[in-house]
């Protein structure tokens, strides 16, 4: 599992809403371990940062830049969607919406989990809506349970590769498209995919076309080219 050192742990937390701002300035002033751990310049900055700013935490972040590995962020964040997915707690159809931000956002390797799975929960086909949020809660719980179990299934085997290191996150964007990278160490056999297949087109440009998630939910949109 993702180890977290002290400065590490608590900026998490402070990321996730767990910590106050309030309560990590508090533990800034009080921790001795901080005064200790960091050079002089970089516990200087962060007693003298304006906390009740709304770019405080972004400001948190660059003072500790040396001093945390946003990979080890990445890593956890995405694993917390992901047990939810398996676990189905409650917001599974929110986390699996998330899916599809994040391979938007370049994990590509979700393109199974994101957008072939969670695209068809934020766009629903079945309903004459715009988005998941429009549903009302029996209707959401039919669009969720229209892609199970192969969600649960294509989660646990992502949470495996990340937790294994087959799938490493960097916590690094590319500088041009702002996209997060990652290392991939799958065998190409795993990159396959099970929700896409690649179709021909007779205009001769190729495509993707979801395969039906299940018999009650499945989206058919056609996208031009690879990503």
């Amino acid at each position: 599992m993702v180890e977290l050192n002290k400065i590490e742990s608590k900026y998490f937390d402070l990321l996730e809403g767990v910590t106050t701002i309030s309560e990590f300035e508090k533990w800034v002033y009080e921790s001795n371990w901080v005064e200790n751990e960091l050079t002089a310049d970089e516990y200087t900055d962060l007693i003298s940062l304006n906390y009740k700013t709304a770019s405080s935490k972004y400001e948190i972040g660059k003072i500790l830049n040396q001093k945390i590995d946003k990979g080890k962020f990445e890593t956890l964040k995405i694993i917390k969607l992901l047990n939810s997915i398996i676990d189905r707690d409650g917001k599974e159809g929110e986390s699996l919406i998330k899916m599809y931000d994040l391979y938007c956002g370049g994990y590509y390797f979700l393109k199974d989990l994101g957008l072939g799975i969670g695209l068809s929960v934020e766009a629903p086909r079945n309903y004459d809506v715009e988005s998941f949020d429009e549903l009302n809660q029996d209707q959401k719980k039919k669009v969720v349970d229209g892609v199970y179990p192969l969600a649960m299934q294509l989660a646990i085997e992502l949470k495996d590769w990340i937790i294994n290191g087959t799938l490493k996150l960097t916590g690094n964007k590319t500088s041009e498209l702002n996209l997060w990278q990652y290392i991939d160490h799958r065998k190409p056999e795993d990159k396959e995919l099970r929700v896409w297949k690649t179709i021909d087109a007779h205009n001769g440009k190729g495509g993707i076309q979801a395969n039906k998630v299940s018999k009650d939910n499945w989206f058919t949109r056609i996208f031009k080219g690879k990503s």
